[in-house]
């Protein structure tokens, strides 16, 4: 069926449940709104004085725009510039902590995008408090720029719906732009950024910075530019009287833009009253909250509530704890928490939505905005917080805990996520509160989830007990979600735990459990320092160096192996893997069966390392006695916890093995092996995916590529894209740990696609790929090769399908890589650059485009290379086939007689058939992904 989904204003886009997979053909499972269309208001909404005189913390409000627009140059400059790029559609994500003043900036973005002629409108999800206005739709505007869309609050959409949205902007025709508002960027980005992909959508984010990193927005100018529309607003007289704090430009808590506004309004409010101006930003709080509690005590007062002015207060402290939520719900929590009155749940629900009413009416329990003042209310309630002005309620000392306690309320996450960030900011709210309830609860600390674990790790001040209480209740190995988390614990804990260990295996052990942690959250490099110095404790422990050392130490080289090996550095790998078989052989001998997985493992990771460097008869040796040695101890089925660590190894030797008989030559064999290890690696994920998830990726990646080589084309493509999909939920949870391999299973797609035919979806891979490898390069220098083989795969796609516009850009960026690396690498960096020459020249000669540009590059390349004639006692690798290609650009230029000049200088070496390669793809893009 056709869909019509224009975005036009006053319209309510439906769409469906079931997402589809191509932008112009949709299949509806079912039909339901999805967001409304409106006209970006050119007018900030009035606001009558009266109404925000009892609770004056509403002007704060980011919709009333009340305080003019200032500073945030650069910002704006960088919007327009994204805006007036040539793409047809592009995606903007404006990103930065609470307070920062992201919606005014796109407020304000969008005003001058109105004022240059540009159509700008604004999406609300269809779950948006206020109802959609029932108006006639308007045509859209003809004439103009293009269409620029605001849809604030990202983060809360559903990503299946803002995804709908973005592929709405391809529908529409023209130059469309979507700028997305949203706290800092996580999970719900990341996944979005990967879908995005595959529509070969342009994405972009921008962090907005604080304070400190303008200097066209001081906090003396902010402050008095706030003061002056609040004051205008309250209908306030000599507001000059009122001036900025003391502490202004030296508290930190200043920094941000909300901070100031909040003084401002505070002091003008205070002024009007005839009450002293709170000084600090917790006495600013205090002031507006205390506004707040007075406006409870008039409702109360007046009869239109009928729970007291303290029980007011505790509905709204649970509502700041759990957020909005639904109405039994909201019942369940407010029922734990114990709310101080004889009146029925129901009562306190509609007397707390009389002042904080929701959006819409669909949910109850409305929170105080904007986030910061919820959490100071938190802060405030509890005693200790040596704050004048507020006095504390002693209900709120266990209110968290008592919420939490029982079975898990679908806001437990959100709570503790409120409660760490209060904490993080107000140390009695630490001491008090949370301690409190992570030493009688610690599972709630890895209930909160990887990010919030780790600013809990990173809190200033939290007992080490309380963080190592919660640490036992991290599941053990990989878990994709907490692994950040994890390793943030560890990281905070070690130097407390080597200073209570005065043994020094017990010290080897512990920064080897560091190294795993940080491992398995995508830290490398930090792992292998951890690793070495486990390593260097462990060399030291051994009073005779020729004897068995303890275990430990055999497991701590073997891990060590790893990280080396993902540092791509495959000797010091071999090296370290080797040691580690060694010790585990003599372990074996020594306490038969004891060690028999261990060493399998080691040996499974040593036919890894022996196939890196070259040596692949020892590696097939090495990986048929690892797969035989796990055969032996993998019994029971897959999905049994007893037997999970041996059907593991053996999948890993498996894929090894695999691998190994590739390259051997026996590719049916290797297709058996490859997929026996899917197999197994499919059943441990189903168990476990957060800990096997990850390795059935690199599974299917091998089995990928062993089907391809035996001509199973249809299998190996969708090996490869379950691969993909596998590891973008992953990129999604824990962006380091993840992108490279992203990038790497992409390219693999990428091929298996364009053996099938399928080669825009090729072009889709391969331009996601160049998008994740842009991020880790910047990242790391390290994968800079990587990156340079995705342009280069990139390029020569586009240009195949006639994508000159396109392939342009992409050619350039990878000459400007190339070229920075050959100044600083000299001749094994030039060789490649002139490679890259050669493959732009001889396309476009092929092609009988730019033969001048053709020209350029060949010649470039040739000039690269004669430098290095005679310096070997051969010829560079490359010169000949550059010679030959700049012949043959000077013959179609009709220049025969420099063609037959060049020629001469290298007339025996000129090759029979030209066929410049590219460069190699970086490791494991050829035979395989290695498994450890």
């Amino acid at each position: 069926m056709t869909v019509h989904r224009q975005w036009i204003e006053g319209a309510t886009i439906h769409g469906s449940v079931v997402q589809a997979q191509e932008i112009h053909h949709l299949h509806l499972a079912e039909r339901r709104p999805l967001y409304g269309v409106e006209a970006f208001p050119a007018e900030r909404p009035a606001i009558p004085a009266a109404y925000v005189r009892e609770q004056p913390a509403r002007l704060l409000d980011a919709r009333y725009a009340l305080v003019d627009f200032t500073g945030r140059r650069e910002e704006l400059s960088r919007l327009t510039g994204w805006r007036d790029e040539l793409d047809r559609v592009s995606v903007l994500l404006l990103h930065g902590p609470g307070g920062q003043g992201k919606s005014r900036l796109a407020a304000q973005f969008a005003r001058l995008s109105g004022a240059a002629g540009w159509s700008v409108l604004q999406a609300r999800h269809a779950s948006d408090a206020v109802p959609f206005p029932v108006r006639p739709e308007t045509e859209p505007a003809t004439g103009t720029p293009g269409v620029l869309m605001v849809a604030d609050y990202a983060e809360r959409w559903p990503t299946d719906d803002l995804m709908e949205l973005l592929l709405d902007a391809v529908r529409q025709g023209g130059r469309i732009r979507v700028l997305l508002v949203a706290r800092p960027r996580g999970t719900w980005w990341q996944h979005l950024v990967k879908r995005l992909g595959d529509f070969d959508i342009p994405v972009l984010d921008l962090p907005l910075p604080g304070l400190s990193d303008d200097a066209d927005a001081t906090p003396d100018a902010l402050f008095r530019t706030a003061r002056d529309c609040f004051a205008a607003t309250l209908d306030v007289a000599d507001v000059a009287a009122v001036t900025p704090p003391d502490r202004l430009a030296d508290d930190p808590e200043y920094r941000q833009v909300l901070a100031v506004h909040m003084a401002a309004l505070a002091a003008v409010d205070a002024h009007r009253r005839g009450t002293p101006v709170p000084e600090g930003a917790a006495a600013v709080s205090a002031y507006l909250l205390s506004r707040e509690r007075a406006h409870w005590e008039t409702l109360h007062r007046n009869g239109r509530v009928r729970i007291t002015p303290g029980a007011f207060g505790q509905a709204v402290y649970a509502a700041a704890l759990t957020g909005a939520l639904g109405h039994s719900e909201a019942v369940r929590a407010l029922t734990r928490i114990g709310v101080g009155t004889t009146e029925h749940t129901d009562q306190v629900l509609k007397d707390h939505a009389l002042s904080y009413p929701s959006p819409g009416g669909a949910t109850v329990l409305e929170p105080l905005y904007p986030d910061r003042l919820a959490e100071d209310f938190l802060a405030l309630s509890a005693a200790g917080h040596g704050t004048d002005g507020f006095e504390p309620d002693p209900w709120s000392l266990d209110a968290p805990g008592r919420l939490l306690d029982g079975t898990p309320l679908s806001c437990e996450r959100r709570v503790m996520a409120t409660l760490v960030a209060a904490a993080a900011r107000w140390p009695h709210v630490r001491e008090s509160q949370l301690e409190v309830l992570l030493s009688g609860q610690p599972r709630l600390g890895v209930a909160a989830g990887g990010a919030t674990l780790a600013a809990l790790s990173e809190m200033d001040g939290i007992d080490p007990a309380v963080l190592e209480a919660v640490e036992a209740y991290l599941p053990p190995g990989r878990h994709a979600d907490l692994a950040p988390g994890a390793a943030a614990l560890a990281q905070r804990l070690i130097g407390h735990r080597l200073q209570r260990t005065p043994d020094l295996a017990g010290q080897a052990r512990l920064l080897n459990d560091l190294a795993q942690r940080q491992y398995h959250a995508g830290l490398t490099e930090e792992a292998l320092r951890s690793g070495q110095r486990a390593v260097a404790i462990g060399q030291g422990t051994a009073v005779d160096p020729g004897a068995v050392r303890e275990p430990s130490f055999a497991a701590v080289m073997a891990d060590v192996g790893v990280y080396h090996a993902k540092q791509d550095e495959p000797a010091e790998a071999l090296a370290a893997t080797g040691q580690a078989v060694h010790l585990l052989r003599g372990l074996a001998l020594a306490h038969p069966h004891r060690y028999d997985d261990s060493l399998a493992l080691a040996l499974s990771n040593y036919a890894a390392d022996l196939a890196a460097t070259g040596q692949w008869r020892s590696a097939l040796v090495t990986a048929r006695e690892a797969a035989d040695r796990a055969r032996g101890l993998a019994r029971g089925p897959v999905g049994d916890p007893a037997g999970t660590a041996h059907w593991a190894t053996l999948a890993a030797a498996l894929a090894n093995l695999a691998i190994c008989l590739a390259h051997e030559g026996s590719r049916v064999a290797a297709c058996d092996a490859a997929e026996e290890a899917v197999e197994i690696q499919r059943g441990l994920a189903a168990v476990d995916p957060h800990a096997f998830e990850p390795t059935l990726a690199r599974a299917l990646l091998n089995l990928s590529s062993r089907t391809a080589h035996v001509s199973r084309h249809e299998e190996s493509g969708t090996a490869a894209g379950e691969a993909v999909e596998l590891l973008r939920r992953l990129v999604g949870i824990n962006p380091a740990g993840y992108q490279e391999e992203l990038a790497v299973a992409l390219s693999q797609h990428a091929e298996r696609l364009l053996t099938l035919g399928r080669r825009t979806e090729a072009c889709h891979a391969l331009t996601e790929s160049v998008t994740v490898r842009r991020r880790t390069a910047a990242d790391d220098p390290a994968h800079q090769p990587g990156l340079i083989a995705s342009l280069e795969k990139l390029g020569l796609e586009l240009t195949r399908t006639n994508e000159h516009g396109r392939a342009g850009p992409v050619w350039d960026e990878a000459l400007e890589l190339r070229r920075g690396r050959a100044e600083r690498g000299g001749e094994p960096e030039i060789v490649p650059l002139a490679g890259l020459l050669n493959t732009i020249a001889w396309l476009g000669f092929a092609q009988r485009r730019d033969l001048p540009g053709s020209l350029a590059a060949a010649r470039e390349a040739t000039g690269l290379l004669w430098r290095f004639v005679g310096l070997q006692g051969e010829l560079p690798p490359g010169l000949a086939e550059s010679v030959d290609i700049q012949a043959r650009v000077l013959a179609a230029l009709e220049r025969t007689d420099e063609a037959v000049e060049v020629l001469r200088r290298l007339a025996k070496l000129r090759t029979e058939q030209l066929a410049p390669v590219l460069p190699p793809g970086p490791p494991g893009e050829q035979e395989g992904t290695l498994a450890r």
